[in-house]
């Protein structure tokens, strides 16, 4: 089954290693504009540049009480639609917007890097060389920004989450933040603007044609710079090169090709025969997604049915599901709207109840960034008229029958069951022995002084001591968490260990959250593809980890259980969340739209005959 799939700009991260012994770095940066005096409205913090406050913030001369605590860069006070440039030879890595810094650019050097946020335009593209002192964007107040100003951030290439300061430290003693590597900027004076600038007007950054319309033509304006303007060369997906015959006219358009990603390379000369390359990407999607409904086998009253969709280029952005009972009409029944979609197939499910012995008819249709939608897919479903009904009340409109809860309490020596368990998978004992479900375990030997097992993730167990080990006793990454309750396997190859007092240890990152009073952490997830979760704490409250800036801060009541929480499992992304909360007792409760829960999550649950154990 696809995971939906959200890539996450995250800066909110901080590296457990310890820091490494950088070598000093000879001045390579310019300041990326023109003036060579520009006002600082908020320094770089010295002593935690993380975005976290921990009250203290130290500027690069060792004086304190300024504003901005946890300032990964600097940011100086430059007029909107100022010309910003490339403080380095190098090549983009990052040109799109997101919701704290706006419309952002970073670059890759040979010796760092360089970020630039809050612009108005961009005019560069991932992949992109761009040379010293290259125009790359218009300066603004986009993203999470109180006026127009450049942030400009520096990050080393060893760990690239670590911020540099180009002005050094000049304070006493030592550096607070010892990943600096000195003075950064060269001796000489900033690279001024001196090229013709080009305003474009047509398609914008991330904005999907589809069967509504397709884009404008392409179409610009040039300004030229004081140094008289020799012409531009436009042309599709390439850059016409230096040597490009020139069209010697301020005004210019070309017809975008046809559909797909198109990037229009425009290249200005002035009059001195310098030229640059403007970048300005088209997006353009006319093919219709596709959807599909199945229906599965009926448990109890609830009616299993699976729904999937699949756009190649511009991605699903809505999932809409109309019913009709009988003859009667169709209408709205649920509807959701992914965060951040992504080109490829996703898949979800939900638990159809309804009246026994009366036909019903499902109509799913999705929606493309582009706005363009699929055609209808429709299903017939009966419920049988024997069919009984749900065990409790909050499982109707969720899930099928739950079995009875085994006679007796869990034992002291039980099983933990590994995260997101089914027919086939493991169970974990506190000896750290494996045993399998409904398939032999593999071997897995443990020394026999092993402190007590707690999890196992991805083919790793995690002990009570924050100690691992795979299947061979090999030993893995050791984590700094207190009591951990649970290990979470990332789709990168790395894990997270989570302690019950609520620190966060990942493989190159941490994070914390804070339980409820007298609470301790009972479980936690992540969301698909990033390291954004939710852990649950044993008063049955939800607390957001990870760079969730405002997605998650406020986490609605109606998220959490009565009483007894045991786990939770997540789906759909920090844009949109979704999951299901287990209890002790068997029961889960959804969160989030049902259709953004992956199928695989409605099987069950069922529990260990031995120790009466959920295994989810």
């Amino acid at each position: 089954m696809a995971v939906l799939r959200v890539v996450v700009l995250s800066t909110a991260m901080v590296l457990a290693a310890e820091p490494s012994t950088v070598p000093a770095v000879a001045g390579n940066l310019t300041l990326p504009f023109a003036n060579p005096n520009p006002v600082v409205t908020s320094w770089m913090d010295h002593h935690y540049p993380t975005r976290q406050q921990d009250g203290i913030m130290i500027r690069f001369d060792g004086a304190s009480g300024y504003p901005y605590d946890g300032h990964r860069g600097t940011d100086y006070a430059i007029a909107a639609n100022t010309p910003v440039v490339a403080a380095d030879d190098g090549t983009v890595i990052y040109a799109e917007w997101s919701d704290t810094g706006g419309f952002g650019v970073v670059i890759d050097h040979a010796l760092d890097r360089t970020a630039y946020f809050h612009n108005n335009v961009l005019f560069v593209y991932p992949g992109q060389r761009v040379a010293h002192g290259q125009l790359i964007a218009l300066s603004g107040s986009t993203g999470n920004s109180t006026g127009p100003h450049v942030h400009f951030e520096v990050r080393d290439l060893l760990s690239p989450w670590h911020s540099i300061d180009p002005y050094g430290w000049t304070g006493p003693g030592q550096d607070p933040w010892r990943w600096d590597q000195g003075y950064l900027w060269t001796s000489n004076p900033p690279v001024p603007y001196l090229l013709p600038l080009a305003f474009l007007s047509g398609a914008r950054w991330d904005y999907w044609y589809g069967l509504d319309g397709p884009p404008p033509p392409a179409s610009w304006r040039i300004q030229e710079s004081g140094r008289g303007f020799l012409g531009y060369a436009a042309q599709w997906d390439a850059d016409p090169g230096p040597a490009a015959p020139r069209t010697a006219s301020a005004l210019g358009s070309l017809p975008l090709p046809g559909p797909g990603r198109h990037t229009l390379h425009l290249r200005v000369f002035d009059g001195h025969g310098t030229s640059t390359d403007i970048a300005y990407l088209y997006l353009y999607d006319t093919g219709q997604p596709t959807a599909t409904l199945a229906e599965g086998q009926v448990q109890a009253a609830g009616v299993p049915v699976n729904w999937t969709a699949a756009d190649g280029l511009s991605g699903v952005q809505t999932v809409r599901i109309e019913m009709a009972a009988g003859s009667q009409a169709f209408r709205p029944w649920v509807t959701a709207t992914l965060g951040e979609p992504q080109p490829g197939t996703i898949q979800g499910g939900f638990r159809l109840f309804a009246e026994p012995g009366l036909q019903y008819r499902l109509r799913l249709t999705v929606v493309n960034q582009a706005r363009t939608a699929s055609l209808p897919e429709t299903r017939m479903i009966t419920v049988p008229a024997n069919a009984p009904a749900p065990p409790t009340a909050a499982d109707e409109g969720l899930l099928g029958g739950l079995p009875d809860v085994p006679p007796g309490t869990v034992p002291a020596e039980g099983l933990a069951a590994e995260h997101q368990l089914g027919p086939g998978d493991l169970l974990l004992s506190r000896d750290g022995a494996l045993h399998g479900l409904a398939t032999a375990a593999p071997a897995s030997p443990t020394p026999d002084a092993a402190p007590a097992a707690v999890d196992v993730a991805g083919g790793l167990r995690l002990f009570a001591d924050g100690s691992t080990l795979d299947s061979a006793a090999t030993a893995g990454p050791r984590f700094s968490v207190g009591q951990p309750v649970r290990l979470l396997a990332l789709g990168d190859g790395s894990w997270a260990a989570v302690g019950a007092g609520g620190a966060i240890a990942g493989t190159g990152w941490t994070a914390s959250v804070t339980p409820d009073e007298a609470s301790t952490i009972q479980d936690a997830g992540l969301f698909p593809g990033t390291h954004i979760g939710l852990a649950l704490d044993t008063a049955g409250s939800l607390h957001a980890f990870g760079d969730v800036g405002d997605l998650l801060k406020r986490l609605p009541d109606q998220w959490t259980l009565l009483a007894d929480p045991a786990g939770i499992a997540l789906a759909g992304s920090p844009q949109a969340p979704a999951g299901l909360l287990f209890d002790q007792h068997g029961d889960r409760m959804a969160f989030g739209s049902l259709l953004l829960l992956p199928a695989g999550l409605f099987a069950g649950p069922t529990f260990d005959p031995e120790t009466g154990l959920v295994v989810r």
